[in-house]
């Protein structure tokens, strides 16, 4: 009986670490391995100790191993953002939002506490002059994906900016030093 039993585990024990996600491309070809990393555009999988990148637009579908999975969550917000909406919000940003130059400025003058602000700001389409004047998305300027694409791409162009800003003094405080 006690054999029976370690055997059962034994194969249980294996069925469930040998199982994984399983990505299924839209030439209908599956394969089983583990999602690593969920990005905007595209998924990294790992299969047979060799790591892929797939575009977004190749997958099917996927079928997560287990729901608890940080790859799984990262899924799911994907999903629930519009990728059209949220590539718009990105296109916007960075086609249209802030002046690089002034952003360069207060990183030069300022240094990390211009990063810091810019960190805490909640940059809006509405607001740059720009990017209400330019774009030909006006009407989904109040749409949450479109918004928080919008914000994440505008901040880091920023931020970006203030960092080369900052770096730069520090270089010209180095060589004045020597």
């Amino acid at each position: 009986m006690k054999n029976i039993l370690l055997a059962i585990f034994a194969v249980m024990f294996s069925c469930i670490s040998f199982a994984g996600d399983v990505l299924t491309l839209t030439n209908q070809m599956t394969f089983e391995g583990k999602v690593v990393k969920i990005k905007q555009c595209e998924v990294i999988f790992k299969a047979g100790g060799d790591r892929f990148s797939i575009p977004s637009d190749d997958i099917y579908s996927i079928k997560f191993e287990s729901v608890t999975d940080k790859s799984y969550v990262d899924y799911v917000k994907m999903i629930e953002t519009d990728p059209d909406l949220c590539y718009k919000g990105y296109n916007d940003a960075d086609m249209y939002h802030g002046k690089g130059s002034l952003h360069f400025a207060l990183g030069f003058l300022f240094g990390p506490f211009a990063m810091i602000g810019t960190a805490i700001a909640r940059p809006e389409p509405v607001s740059g002059i720009r990017t209400y004047r330019l774009s030909e998305n006006k009407d989904v300027f109040y749409d949450p994906s479109y918004l928080k694409c919008y914000r994440k791409k505008a901040k880091s162009n920023n931020l970006v900016m203030e960092g080369i800003g900052w770096g730069v003094w520090v270089f010209i405080v180095l060589i004045a030093g020597a």
